[in-house]
């Protein structure tokens, strides 16, 4: 590993001492299920970052389509969520 990774790890390491139990947890739930998607191949995921106004897109163990699936799984599942406990006017905008 190069020293510019090894610096920013260790600064991202310092950062994440620095949460909360829970959040340190959410955290090692989300590292257990990455590593998940490089060991098996049944697995896959497309991680999105936003920071300011810029997007960024990671893909583990997924091809181009395949994030544009999963995307399109997410984008339908969210609109489910967000819409089922709606007043039924809602359900129709």
């Amino acid at each position: 590993m190069d020293k510019e990774i090894k610096d920013h790890w260790e600064r991202s390491m310092e950062m994440l001492m620095a949460l909360s139990p829970a959040k340190r947890k959410h955290f090692a739930l989300l590292l257990v299920n990455l590593a998940d998607c490089y060991a098996d191949d049944g697995v896959m995921a497309t991680v999105l970052i936003s920071r300011d106004d810029n997007l960024m897109m990671f893909s583990a163990g997924a091809t181009e389509f395949e994030c544009a699936e999963m995307l399109q799984r997410a984008n339908e599942l969210v609109q489910e969520v967000a819409t089922s406990d709606a007043p039924p006017k809602e359900m129709f905008n």
